[in-house]
C-alpha cells in the first residue's frame, strides 16, 4: 500500500462522520417540524409571514459570514497548516479570522438594528405585504429582536468550522437543537399573549446564544480557543484566507441573494406566499440536510487533506463515491417528497390557523423541489471539491450566472403558475448551476467515472421507481383517521416499510452502498 494512502482518510470515515452529523441534524430537524407545527398553528397567517421574513435577514448574515462562507475557506487552510505541524501559524490563522469575524458581526448587528425600518420597506415592497396594514411595522419589531441572533451564530459557526477542521463532528450536529427547543420555549410562554410572535423572537436569541455555548467546552479543551488580537491580521496565513473568502461571499452571498430575491418576489403574490415558500423549504431542507450538507461538511475536511497531499486520484475517488452515496439516500426521499408531500403538510401542519385549504399549495410546492433536492444537494457535494482546492471564484461565477437566469425565468413562471413558478424556477436555477459546476470540474480536475456514476444512478433510480408506485398505491388508500395521534405513527410505519422495500430492491441489484452503510452502523 502507499504510504502517503495509509496516512490520508480512511475509505469509511466520510461516511461515518456523515451519519453521525447527521443523526444530530435529524434530531434537531425533528424539532424543528415541531416548532414549525406549532408556529403555522399558532401565528396567525400575517403574523407568520412577517416572522419568516425576519427571521430570513440573520439568517442571511449567517449563511454568508459562517456557516457558508468562513466554513469552505477557513477549512481548508487550516486544514494544510496542521499537516506543517506549525502550531504558532494555525493559532494565528484562528485568531485573526476570529477577530475579523466578530468585528463584522457586531458592525452589521448594530447597522441592521438602526435602520431597519427602511431596509424593510425596501425589501418587502410587493403589493401582497405592504398593502396589509401594520404588517411591515410588524416585521421591523422582529427583525430588531432576532438581529441579535446574527452574532452568535456566527461564534456557534467559528466554533464548529475550528472543530470540523479536526475532524470533530458530533456536537456541531447536535448543537442547533438549542435553537428549536427555546423557540418552541418562546411560543409555549407567550401562546396566549397577543405578541406571540415576540416571544418566538426572543427564543431565536436565546437559542443562538445556547448554539454556542454548547460548542465552547469543546473549543476550550482543544488546541486552538480563538482570541481577539489585532496583531494575528496581518499573518500570511490570514490574508491568504481572505482571499479566499472575498469570492466565497459572493458566490454564498449570491445563493442568499437569491432567497432574498423569492422574498421579494413572493411578497408580490397572495398573502401567505412567504409562509408556503418556507413550509416546501423546510421540509425540503430535512432530506437535503440529512443527507447532502452532512456529506458536504464532513467531506471537505477529507478533500482538503487529499489534496494537499497530491492525491488527485484519490481526491476524485472520494468526490464519485460520496456522490453516489448522496443519490442512493437522495432518490427515495425525492420519491417519498413528490408521493407522500400533501399526507406529510396535512398531518404535521394542518391545524389552528393553517387551513386544509392551504395543504394543496405547499404539496404543489414539495413536487417541484424533488428536482431541486437532487440537484441542489449534488451541487452542494460538488462545490467541495472546488473549496478543498482553494478555488472559491469558479463557484461564484456559477451561482453569479445562476442568479441572473433566476431574475430573468422568475416573472415569466410567476405569471402563469404564481408561486409554483416562482419555486420552478429556483429549481432550473440549481440545475443549471449543477451544469456548471459539472463541466469546470471535468475541464479542471478530471472525470468522476459516468459510467461507473451512471449505471448507480440507473440501480438507484429503479428502486426509488418501485417505491413510488408503493408510496403511490398508499396515497390512494383511505388511511387517514384525520387526529394526529392515529395518523402519524402510521405514516411513519408506511415511511419504514418504503425504506425497507428500496433497500432490499438496491441489495438486490448489488449497489454498494447498501453494505457500506451495514458496516457503518456496524462500528
Amino acid at each position: 500500500m502507499d504510504k502517503n494512502q495509509a496516512s490520508g482518510p480512511s475509505q469509511h470515515s466520510v461516511a461515518r462522520s456523515a451519519l453521525i452529523f447527521g443523526s444530530g441534524t435529524l434530531s434537531s430537524r425533528i424539532l424543528g417540524l415541531i416548532r414549525d407545527a406549532l408556529l403555522f398553528s399558532l401565528l396567525p397567517l400575517d403574523t407568520k409571514d412577517a416572522w419568516l421574513a425576519a427571521f430570513r435577514l440573520p439568517n442571511f448574515f449567517r449563511r454568508l459570514l459562517g456557516e457558508g462562507g468562513l466554513s469552505v475557506s477557513f477549512i481548508p487552510i487550516f486544514v494544510e497548516s496542521q499537516k506543517k505541524q506549525d502550531s504558532a501559524d494555525s493559532t494565528q490563522l484562528v485568531d485573526g479570522v476570529f477577530t475579523l469575524l466578530m468585528g463584522l458581526a457586531v458592525l452589521i448587528c448594530g447597522v441592521s438594528f438602526i435602520f431597519m425600518e427602511p431596509i424593510v420597506d425596501l425589501w418587502l415592497s410587493g403589493k401582497g405585504f405592504a398593502a396589509v396594514p401594520g404588517k411591515q411595522e410588524m416585521t421591523v419589531s422582529l427583525a430588531r429582536i432576532m438581529v441579535g441572533f446574527l452574532f452568535f451564530i456566527c461564534l456557534f459557526a467559528y466554533f464548529m468550522a475550528i472543530l470540523n477542521g479536526l475532524k470533530r463532528f458530533a456536537l456541531s450536529g447536535f448543537a442547533p437543537v438549542m435553537l428549536n427547543f427555546c423557540i418552541i420555549g418562546g411560543l409555549l410562554i407567550f401562546r396566549d399573549h397577543p405578541d406571540i410572535g415576540k416571544g418566538a423572537a426572543w427564543g431565536v436569541l436565546a437559542g443562538g446564544a445556547l448554539q454556542a455555548l454548547m460548542l465552547l467546552p469543546s473549543i476550550l479543551k482543544s488546541a486552538f480557543v480563538p482570541r481577539l488580537r489585532l496583531g494575528a491580521l496581518k499573518h500570511p496565513l490570514v490574508r491568504r484566507t481572505l482571499r479566499k473568502f472575498a469570492p466565497t461571499v459572493l458566490g454564498v452571498g449570491i445563493l442568499q441573494i437569491m432567497g432574498v430575491v423569492n422574498l421579494y418576489f413572493a411578497s408580490q403574490l397572495q398573502s401567505g406566499a412567504i409562509t408556503y415558500i418556507y413550509m416546501g423549504d423546510r421540509l425540503l431542507e430535512l432530506p437535503l440536510s440529512l443527507i447532502a450538507v452532512s456529506i458536504g461538511t464532513t467531506l471537505l475536511p477529507t478533500l482538503s487533506d487529499y489534496w494537499s497531499r497530491g492525491q488527485k486520484d484519490h481526491f476524485m475517488d472520494s468526490l464519485g463515491r460520496n456522490l453516489r452515496f448522496f443519490f442512493f439516500l437522495a432518490l427515495p426521499a425525492a420519491a417519498g417528497l413528490w408521493f407522500l408531500g400533501g399526507d406529510i403538510v396535512s398531518i404535521l401542519f394542518a391545524r389552528g390557523q393553517f387551513t386544509a385549504a392551504e395543504v394543496p399549495v405547499v404539496a404543489d410546492i414539495l413536487k417541484v423541489y424533488t428536482l431541486t433536492l437532487l440537484c441542489a444537494g449534488s451541487l452542494k457535494i460538488l462545490h467541495q471539491s472546488f473549496y478543498a482546492r482553494q478555488d472559491t471564484f469558479s463557484p461564484a461565477m456559477i451561482s453569479l450566472g445562476g442568479l441572473v437566469l433566476h431574475v430573468i425565468m422568475a416573472p415569466f413562471l410567476m405569471a402563469r403558475w404564481g408561486v409554483q413558478g416562482l419555486c420552478f424556477s429556483t429549481s432550473l436555477t440549481t440545475l443549471f448551476n449543477l451544469g456548471c459546476a459539472l463541466v469546470l470540474l471535468q475541464k479542471n480536475v478530471g472525470s468522476l467515472g459516468w459510467k461507473k456514476l451512471g449505471l448507480h444512478v440507473l440501480k438507484c433510480f429503479f428502486a426509488a421507481s418501485i417505491l413510488g408506485f408503493y408510496l403511490n398505491w398508499i396515497g390512494h388508500l383511505a388511511w387517514r383517521q384525520h387526529r394526529f395521534i392515529f395518523d402519524f405513527p402510521i405514516l411513519l410505519i408506511w415511511i419504514t416499510i418504503g425504506a425497507a422495500i428500496y433497500f432490499a430492491v438496491t441489495a438486490a441489484l448489488k449497489v454498494s452502498e447498501v453494505k457500506q452503510m451495514k458496516k457503518v452502523f456496524r462500528r
